[in-house]
């Protein structure tokens, strides 16, 4: 996989909402510190300028993640240093987990230590260990970015739209149907209102985008229904996030994101997949929602299907758009 084009993707995306100074200033030094990580083949010297380049890398995302995850304008970024922003995001429940991990490696790891000693020169190991890894907090940070921008994106459209969201709050408020059912309506209203947009820009719209569509979509249904996104489990010492829990009428229910072209095999990797997240969360109900959207107008197909494990019937929907 080429990172470097990964996050070149997720910026340009990010872009055409999202006018920053920090983005493309982001992707120059992750650039540069790639190409000076070459040059110290030849010459050792280089292995710190790929240290720097990656301080200046990690302090430019950490500039764009306050902006757009702390909702500030461009003046209040320019006010503060890395170290306010660091502080901030430490006492401030804004990254995500995995987010957080990277963000506290890197800080403790690299930016700390060559920011504060001079005398400091780094070999090729040390400087491939900072590259890749603010490269993965980059990527992962930027993954975050894109979803917030689609969330507010769909909070903005259903502010504007009265009449599609009043429809979201009648399929949740009705009386006459199962927790799950309800959800699956409602991720078919989702896919209904909103598969022009996505098929129109099928290329370039990524997984998380959508997730963060739908995140806003299911927020404004009603206080009934409560909302976690990636809920942090651990199970026989591994950790797990499934994309969602959601309580509605008082049952739990998993939701798990996919999106891909043809899934074929992978749908029993899938089902497998909920079916551990649902064990470890004490949930019978579980839905995986292939949102493709192959064609402007998809025909969502639902399918139900029900396993026995340890004498627990769990019951697992399928929705493909």
């Amino acid at each position: 996989m080429d990172i470097l084009k990964e996050i070149e993707q997720q910026i340009n995306s990010i872009k055409k909402v999202d006018s920053s100074n920090y983005l493309d200033s982001i992707f120059t030094h992750i650039d540069r510190a790639e190409f000076y990580y070459k040059q110290g083949k030849s010459d050792t010297n280089f292995f710190n300028d790929v240290i720097y380049r990656s301080n200046q890398a990690y302090e430019g995302a950490l500039k764009e993640s306050y902006k757009v995850l702390a909702d500030k304008s461009e003046e209040e970024v320019f006010r503060k240093t890395p170290n306010d922003i660091e502080k901030f995001f430490e006492t401030n429940n804004i990254f995500r987990e995995r987010v957080l991990q990277l963000f506290k490696n890197y800080r403790q790891e690299w930016r700390n230590k060559s920011t504060h000693d001079f005398k400091l020169f780094f070999d090729e190991n040390e400087a491939f260990i900072a590259l890749t890894s603010v490269s993965s907090f980059v990527h992962l940070l930027l993954k975050q970015i894109q979803e917030k921008i689609a969330y507010q994106t769909q909070q903005k459209k259903l502010a504007e739209e009265k009449e599609n969201a009043e429809k979201i709050k009648t399929i949740a408020l009705s009386s006459n149907k199962t927790p799950v059912d309800k959800l699956v309506d409602i991720i078919i209203e989702f896919s209904r209102q909103n598969s022009q947009q996505i098929f129109n820009n099928t290329k370039d719209i990524r997984e998380v985008e959508i997730i963060g569509l739908f995140h806003a979509y299911i927020a404004s249904v009603s206080k009934s229904v409560n909302t976690q996104r990636e809920p942090h489990f651990n199970i026989g010492g591994r950790d797990i996030r499934p994309d969602f829990l959601i309580e509605i009428d008082n049952e739990q229910v998993i939701l798990e994101f996919k999106r891909m072209r043809a899934i074929g095999s992978h749908m029993q990797n899938t089902i497998n997949q909920v079916l551990i997240y649902m064990q470890a969360t004490n949930t019978y109900y579980g839905i995986i929602y292939y949102a493709n959207f192959n064609e402007p107008n998809p025909e969502p197909k639902v399918n139900k299907t029900e396993t026995i494990l340890n004498d627990k019937k769990y019951e697992i929907t399928t929705i493909t758009t």
